[in-house]
């Protein structure tokens, strides 16, 4: 006898769902169909069960006791292999390679799973990562146990074997951030779901995200505990929204350590095909957890930010993703450092506050960044920064600003180049410092016109001044004088001085 009503049904549309509910029935739908490609008929599966899926609904039908069919149901979808690594049939297993499903493990573990008694430990295991054709020894916590493998008991009855009808209680592990905050208040403060909420709860692992969290000067130093970055998806339709989440398997372990709570959630994103002429809009949430301090022994979460997304910051992103470069690995034996590539963090920030990539660099590569890291991260992307300046036709009025800028650099170092002893480079560094301090004096429109108008003397004859000498006194005149001040530091950065030391003129070009 087939049922014909379901026994469980759940809605996108639910007006009593939240952003984490949503994203459990997106788990729970990539998991039945996963479940359906191995298991292809209901007599195969434990109590005949069966599904019927569209784009923003789910129905589970079965036979007989509830507990059976539920229970097969969470122990094929929460496995652990023969190495005690977290298996989650939602996702494409077979595109997963062995760094990716450790960084699964860990992130879940350091996330979900934070308190003991959550998980059952296992040995430590050491293995072989394989990086850019080299071997890294890596070591990593195995399980025996986890609590979604057994959550059958705590939806069904123990008498009965069905499914309760009263509210399930729940705790962090289950639904992220829903903690209670006192022992002695729990009875009134305790977090209770319907049990069909439960059951989509236990599968927000699956559509969740893990990116590494870097503080851009620890980059390389001393090995630092992780911080998690965990993206959770606002979800509008199941098929969209698994798609995404397989497509991200295609990302390279090492573009998913950013410097940013914005990139990690554009990064979510990034394989979105956009497609021009259509409606394109998407949201998130970014959840930031780390240790209070070196002897804590768990996470906890620190902040919140909600990230929206149209058509115009994901292309943007995109452009980014692919003329900047991308983040660094430092292989050794028994170790990989990452070194990130903070612009491309500082950018994404940017976008998902809704301004210009460049809209902030003053205040984040100046003021904010006392040791001039930052700064000196900027030679390494001025590609970057010309490429998308070209492809701007609101930016491409700033390139012609930065030739004649560095146009009268060149201009000022050729004198350092004559002085040079033979066989001695030049101390260009101390002078790109010292013109980097002479614009930290701008302080207002007055300070900043009279500072560029030297400037531009002391460098000489100036062809591109002279060959654009109208949209220059427009673009000075009309420009507010802190986006100039932006384009001249990157101007100072991006600059390349020549490798060796050759007779310069102004008209000669760098190498």
């Amino acid at each position: 006898m087939v049922a014909t009503q379901p026994k469980i049904s759940l809605s996108l549309g639910a007006a009593d769902t939240t952003i984490i509910h949503r994203v459990g029935m997106t788990g729970l739908y990539m998991t039945l169909k996963q479940l359906e490609k191995q298991y292809p008929s209901s007599r195969q599966r434990g109590g005949h069960i069966s599904w019927s899926l569209t784009a923003d609904t789910i129905e589970l039908f079965w036979q007989g006791s509830d507990f059976v069919a539920i229970s097969w149901l969470i122990n094929e979808s929460f496995q652990l292999d023969d190495t005690g690594l977290i298996h989650l049939a939602g996702l494409d297993n077979n595109a997963i390679d062995l760094t990716q499903k450790i960084q699964i493990h860990e992130g879940m573990c350091a996330v979900f799973l934070r308190l003991n008694k959550f998980y059952q430990a296992g040995k430590l295991v050491n293995t072989e990562l394989t990086f850019e054709e080299k071997k890294v020894e890596y070591q990593y916590k195995s399980l025996t146990w986890y609590a979604h493998q057994t959550f059958a008991e705590k939806l069904c009855d123990t008498d009965t074997q069905q499914l309760r009808q009263d509210y399930v209680q729940i705790t962090s592990w289950l639904y992220l951030g829903g903690i209670v905050r006192h022992a002695r208040t729990q009875n009134t403060t305790k977090l209770e779901e319907k049990p069909e909420y439960a059951l989509a709860l236990l599968f927000v692992p699956v559509v969740c995200h893990y990116c590494l969290l870097h503080i851009p000067s620890e980059d390389l130093k001393e090995k630092k505990t992780h911080r998690y970055l965990v993206v959770i998806p606002e979800i509008k339709d199941f098929e969209d929204a698994s798609q995404r989440r397989w497509r991200l398997q295609q990302l390279e372990t090492k573009q998913l350590h950013v410097s940013s709570l914005g990139e990690a959630g554009l990064l979510y994103y990034s394989l979105d095909d956009i497609q021009p002429q259509g409606d394109y809009y998407q949201a998130c949430q970014v959840w930031l957890y780390e240790k209070m301090n070196k002897d804590s022994r768990q996470r906890t979460l620190m902040s919140i930010e909600e990230i929206k997304i149209d058509k115009n910051t994901l292309i943007t992103y995109q452009q980014i993703q692919k003329y900047f470069p991308t983040n660094y690995q430092k292989i050794q034996p028994k170790q990989i450092f990452i070194k990130v590539n903070p612009i491309r963090s500082l950018i994404a920030d940017n976008l998902v506050k809704g301004i210009h990539w460049w809209s902030n660099f003053w205040e984040k590569l100046v003021i904010d960044d006392s040791q001039g890291y930052l700064f000196n991260q900027l030679f390494f992307n001025r590609e970057g920064f010309i490429i998308m300046a070209e492809n701007s036709e609101e930016d491409k009025q700033y390139l012609i600003f930065i030739k004649v800028f560095q146009q009268a650099m060149k201009g000022n170092f050729a004198k350092m180049y004559a002085k040079a002893q033979e066989g001695k480079d030049p101390p260009i560094k101390k002078k790109v410092e010292r013109l980097r301090a002479e614009l930290n004096y701008c302080y207002d429109e007055l300070s900043f016109k009279e500072y560029l108008s030297d400037f531009l003397v002391r460098g000489g004859l100036n062809k591109y001044f002279n060959q654009h000498q109208e949209e220059i006194v427009l673009l000075i005149k009309k420009i507010p004088w802190q986006e100039l001040r932006i384009w001249s530091l990157l101007a100072i950065a991006s600059y390349k001085p020549k490798n060796k030391l050759t007779k310069m003129n102004d008209d000669s070009e760098e190498e």
